[in-house]
Protein backbone atom coordinates (compact mmCIF):
# COMPACT_ATOMS: atom_id res chain seq x y z
CA UNK A 1 0.00 0.00 0.00
CA UNK A 2 1.31 3.37 -1.43
CA UNK A 3 0.18 5.96 0.95
CA UNK A 4 1.68 9.39 1.99
CA UNK A 5 -0.27 11.15 4.80
CA UNK A 6 1.03 15.01 4.94
CA UNK A 7 -0.61 15.71 8.32
CA UNK A 8 -1.53 19.23 8.62
CA UNK A 9 -2.10 21.60 12.65
CA UNK A 10 -4.48 23.97 11.03
CA UNK A 11 -6.74 24.42 7.99
CA UNK A 12 -7.58 27.07 6.77
CA UNK A 13 -9.81 28.25 3.43
CA UNK A 14 -13.38 27.53 1.62
CA UNK A 15 -14.94 24.10 2.82
CA UNK A 16 -15.51 21.99 -0.27
CA UNK A 17 -16.66 18.73 -0.98
CA UNK A 18 -15.39 16.44 -3.35
CA UNK A 19 -16.83 12.83 -4.06
CA UNK A 20 -15.49 9.84 -5.21
CA UNK A 21 -18.09 6.91 -6.18
CA UNK A 22 -16.97 3.83 -5.81
CA UNK A 23 -18.15 0.52 -5.25
CA UNK A 24 -21.53 1.52 -5.08
CA UNK A 25 -20.80 3.63 -2.50
CA UNK A 26 -19.62 7.48 -2.03
CA UNK A 27 -16.61 8.83 -0.44
CA UNK A 28 -17.52 12.43 0.71
CA UNK A 29 -14.12 13.70 0.84
CA UNK A 30 -14.73 17.36 3.28
CA UNK A 31 -11.67 19.53 2.58
CA UNK A 32 -10.94 23.14 4.06
CA UNK A 33 -8.45 24.98 2.00
CA UNK A 34 -6.01 21.82 0.45
CA UNK A 35 -6.51 20.01 3.79
CA UNK A 36 -9.23 17.04 3.71
CA UNK A 37 -10.68 17.37 7.67
CA UNK A 38 -13.56 14.29 7.13
CA UNK A 39 -13.36 11.37 4.46
CA UNK A 40 -16.58 9.72 5.34
CA UNK A 41 -18.87 6.90 3.56
CA UNK A 42 -21.97 7.03 2.14
CA UNK A 43 -23.75 3.91 1.49
CA UNK A 44 -25.63 4.48 -1.62
CA UNK A 45 -23.97 6.63 -4.58
CA UNK A 46 -26.16 9.43 -4.99
CA UNK A 47 -24.05 12.02 -7.04
CA UNK A 48 -22.81 12.60 -10.78
CA UNK A 49 -18.89 11.16 -10.44
CA UNK A 50 -16.47 14.02 -9.49
CA UNK A 51 -14.31 14.53 -12.47
CA UNK A 52 -11.58 16.83 -10.15
CA UNK A 53 -7.82 15.17 -9.90
CA UNK A 54 -8.14 14.36 -6.09
CA UNK A 55 -11.31 12.62 -6.62
CA UNK A 56 -9.87 10.56 -9.56
CA UNK A 57 -6.65 9.83 -7.65
CA UNK A 58 -8.46 8.37 -4.34
CA UNK A 59 -10.68 6.51 -6.63
CA UNK A 60 -7.57 5.10 -8.40
CA UNK A 61 -5.68 4.63 -4.49
CA UNK A 62 -9.31 2.84 -3.44
CA UNK A 63 -9.33 0.04 -6.26
CA UNK A 64 -6.02 -0.93 -5.78
CA UNK A 65 -3.48 0.95 -3.90
CA UNK A 66 -0.60 -0.99 -4.82
CA UNK A 67 -0.52 0.02 -8.15
CA UNK A 68 -2.12 3.45 -7.60
CA UNK A 69 -0.31 5.27 -4.45
CA UNK A 70 -1.73 8.43 -2.98
CA UNK A 71 -0.57 11.90 -1.43
CA UNK A 72 -2.97 13.39 0.62
CA UNK A 73 -2.93 16.18 3.34
CA UNK A 74 -4.99 15.98 6.47
CA UNK A 75 -5.93 17.71 9.41
CA UNK A 76 -4.07 16.13 12.44
CA UNK A 77 -7.51 15.34 14.82
CA UNK A 78 -8.25 12.47 17.62
CA UNK A 79 -6.22 12.04 20.73
CA UNK A 80 -2.61 10.88 20.90
CA UNK A 81 -3.81 7.39 21.64
CA UNK A 82 -7.00 7.45 18.22
CA UNK A 83 -3.74 8.68 16.02
CA UNK A 84 -1.68 5.39 16.86
CA UNK A 85 -4.36 3.02 16.50
CA UNK A 86 -5.32 5.10 13.09
CA UNK A 87 -1.39 4.95 12.48
CA UNK A 88 -1.68 1.13 13.06
CA UNK A 89 -4.63 0.44 10.07
CA UNK A 90 -2.26 2.21 7.94
CA UNK A 91 -0.34 -1.18 8.10
CA UNK A 92 -3.03 -3.43 7.85
CA UNK A 93 -2.00 -4.53 3.98
CA UNK A 94 -4.97 -4.16 0.91
CA UNK A 95 -6.84 -7.38 1.29
CA UNK A 96 -6.11 -8.09 5.00
CA UNK A 97 -8.10 -7.95 8.02
CA UNK A 98 -6.98 -7.86 11.48
CA UNK A 99 -9.82 -8.86 14.79
CA UNK A 100 -9.90 -5.64 17.19
CA UNK A 101 -8.60 -7.78 20.00
CA UNK A 102 -5.40 -8.73 17.58
CA UNK A 103 -4.90 -4.99 16.69
CA UNK A 104 -5.53 -4.66 20.64
CA UNK A 105 -2.68 -6.93 21.77
CA UNK A 106 -0.14 -5.09 19.28
CA UNK A 107 -1.06 -1.98 20.48
CA UNK A 108 -0.98 -2.81 24.56
CA UNK A 109 -4.59 -1.67 24.50
CA UNK A 110 -8.28 -3.51 24.99
CA UNK A 111 -10.29 -4.20 22.40
CA UNK A 112 -13.21 -1.85 22.78
CA UNK A 113 -10.81 1.01 22.92
CA UNK A 114 -9.67 -0.10 19.31
CA UNK A 115 -13.20 -0.19 18.11
CA UNK A 116 -13.32 3.28 19.57
CA UNK A 117 -10.95 4.67 17.86
CA UNK A 118 -11.88 2.89 14.71
CA UNK A 119 -16.04 4.37 15.36
CA UNK A 120 -14.20 7.73 15.56
CA UNK A 121 -12.08 7.61 12.34
CA UNK A 122 -12.80 10.82 10.80
CA UNK A 123 -11.12 9.76 7.43
CA UNK A 124 -12.28 6.20 7.26
CA UNK A 125 -12.23 5.96 3.12
CA UNK A 126 -8.55 7.02 3.11
CA UNK A 127 -7.45 5.10 6.77
CA UNK A 128 -8.57 1.91 6.36
CA UNK A 129 -11.17 0.83 9.57
CA UNK A 130 -13.18 -1.21 7.68
CA UNK A 131 -9.76 -3.84 7.75
CA UNK A 132 -10.34 -4.18 11.53
CA UNK A 133 -13.01 -7.09 12.35
CA UNK A 134 -14.91 -9.15 15.00
CA UNK A 135 -13.46 -12.08 16.15
CA UNK A 136 -17.49 -13.20 15.53
CA UNK A 137 -18.45 -11.37 12.46
CA UNK A 138 -17.38 -8.73 10.37
CA UNK A 139 -18.07 -6.03 13.78
CA UNK A 140 -18.95 -2.86 13.21
CA UNK A 141 -18.16 -0.09 10.97
CA UNK A 142 -18.80 4.10 11.06
CA UNK A 143 -20.58 3.52 14.13
CA UNK A 144 -23.27 1.23 12.94
CA UNK A 145 -23.72 -2.64 14.07
CA UNK A 146 -25.99 -3.50 11.29
CA UNK A 147 -27.95 -1.84 7.83
CA UNK A 148 -25.91 0.12 5.14
CA UNK A 149 -22.72 0.68 6.50
CA UNK A 150 -21.99 -2.73 7.80
CA UNK A 151 -23.05 -4.16 4.42
CA UNK A 152 -20.09 -1.59 2.41
CA UNK A 153 -17.88 -2.83 4.92
CA UNK A 154 -18.53 -6.20 3.81
CA UNK A 155 -18.31 -4.87 -0.04
CA UNK A 156 -15.02 -3.32 0.83
CA UNK A 157 -13.64 -6.53 2.50
CA UNK A 158 -14.54 -8.81 -0.39
CA UNK A 159 -13.34 -6.22 -3.06
CA UNK A 160 -9.89 -5.97 -1.56
CA UNK A 161 -9.84 -9.79 -0.90
CA UNK A 162 -11.01 -10.52 -4.72
CA UNK A 163 -8.19 -7.61 -6.07
CA UNK A 164 -5.22 -9.49 -3.24
CA UNK A 165 -6.02 -12.48 -4.55
CA UNK A 166 -6.32 -12.30 -8.39
CA UNK A 167 -2.54 -10.27 -7.95
CA UNK A 168 -1.05 -13.66 -6.40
Amino acid sequence: MSIKIVWHHEALGKQTRQTVSVLNAELVLTKVGDVIVDASWQAAARSERDQSALAKQVEAYLLNPDRNPLEVQLLRQGTEYYQRIWQALLGISFGDAISYSALADKMDSGPRAVAQACKNNPYAGIIPCHRVVAKSGVGGFMGQSQGEMILLKRRLLAYERSVAESAK
